[in-house]
């Protein structure tokens, strides 16, 4: 992690700014403990997605409670400790992608989700004492495992 310009770079494809962004107009800045998770789904998970997938487009990582409040984010949400993000790719199909994650990655979560003709994929770090690898997709209001 180094700083660089108007942001912290976390990799070489990601930076602190498209993390936190929030268009709630509400305070968005990370704990040094989300901060480090940050750090980690970045390099873990995201980075090695870009690099494999292109280019992603980041619609929602980390949540301060009050962000998360109000988009009406559930309260046990991984955005919040800096452990989530939901990405839209834009060189590979939504699916094809999805399929490479759970065929080729360690998670906590992954959703393939579609929701009001929008679609993106939800992924988070795994966790201790958690189910892992859990792998889902989400259309018409209904979740199913995949």
């Amino acid at each position: 992690m180094r700083l660089e310009g108007k942001g912290m770079i976390l990799t070489k494809n990601f930076t602190l700014e498209e993390l936190t962004i929030t268009e709630t107009g509400l305070s968005n800045i990370p704990d040094n403990n989300a901060m480090e998770r940050l750090l980690y789904l970045a390099t873990y998970i995201l980075q090695p997605i870009r690099d494999k997938c292109g280019i992603l487009v980041v619609s929602s990582g980390y949540r301060s409670f009050e962000v998360n409040k109000a988009i009406g984010g559930a309260l046990t949400s991984q955005h919040v400790l800096g452990e989530a993000c939901d990405f839209i790719p834009q060189q590979e199909k939504i699916e094809d992608v999805f399929v490479w994650i759970r065929a080729n990655m360690k998670y906590g979560q992954v959703i393939e989700e579609h929701k009001n003709n929008k679609d993106w994929i939800h992924i988070s770090l795994p966790r201790l004492g958690k189910k892992n690898n859990h792998a889902m997709i989400y259309e018409n209001g209904i979740y199913r495992e995949a």
